[in-house]
């Protein structure tokens, strides 16, 4: 059982954009996606890139660096060959946005 971190106020993502913010001792990339907030791990196991700094488009962000694409909701990346990255339940409470975290992180 995961435990609830508070990462930032509702109001200071804007739809569209996206920030790193840290849970405990993970680093995660948190998005806002029309509304609808969405958060997976910072790094892109390609070679460590932010995600956070990718440009994000339908649900997907893409990977500053060497362009992979990964799915919001999932953390797959559709090409098959390309490690996934782990994604984190959000939800919003009292304005603010929290990330669940696995209990030891």
């Amino acid at each position: 059982m995961g435990r609830w971190v508070r990462v930032a106020q509702a109001g200071e993502l804007g739809s569209g954009s996206g920030r790193r913010v840290v849970a405990g001792r993970a680093t995660i990339a948190l998005f806002n996606d029309g509304g609808e907030f969405l958060a997976i791990d910072d790094r892109c196991p390609h070679q460590g890139a932010s995600l956070a700094e990718g440009l994000l488009h339908d649900g997907r962000v893409i990977c500053p660096l060497h362009a992979w694409v990964f799915d919001l909701r999932s953390g797959r990346c559709p090409r098959e060959s390309h490690e996934p990255v782990e994604t984190y339940p959000t939800r919003r409470s009292d304005g603010f946005i929290e990330v669940e975290v696995p209990g030891g992180a």
